[in-house]
């Protein structure tokens, strides 16, 4: 009967240690989740930082060119095309 008692007692002691383990991993979910969302929105400021930086290039290249740079002309003059044809398209919407 002690060794029944005994194995009962030890078997009490492995379930309280799951369930703080249990306790503890679900914690430590918890906080990685937390992380993960963290990181997510860090990441996805960092992509729009890039992307508005990528398009302040695009804007300081044709000024550049604008201001005479030989490196840019074509680019510019492509530039200006579209430019016109979309006026022209927004001319004829509105006629």
């Amino acid at each position: 009967m002690a060794s029944l008692s005994s194995q009962i007692t030890e078997i009490e002691l492995k379930i309280k240690y799951l369930l703080s383990e249990n306790t503890r991993l679900k914690a430590q979910m918890s906080d990685q989740e937390q992380r993960i969302y963290e990181l997510e929105k860090e990441n996805n400021a960092l992509v729009q930082s890039f992307k508005e930086s990528e398009d302040k290039i695009v804007v300081l290249k044709t000024a550049n060119a604008m201001l005479g740079s030989d490196e840019y002309k074509t680019k510019t003059k492509l530039k200006i095309n579209a430019l016109i044809r979309e006026i022209d398209q927004c001319i004829a919407q509105l006629t």
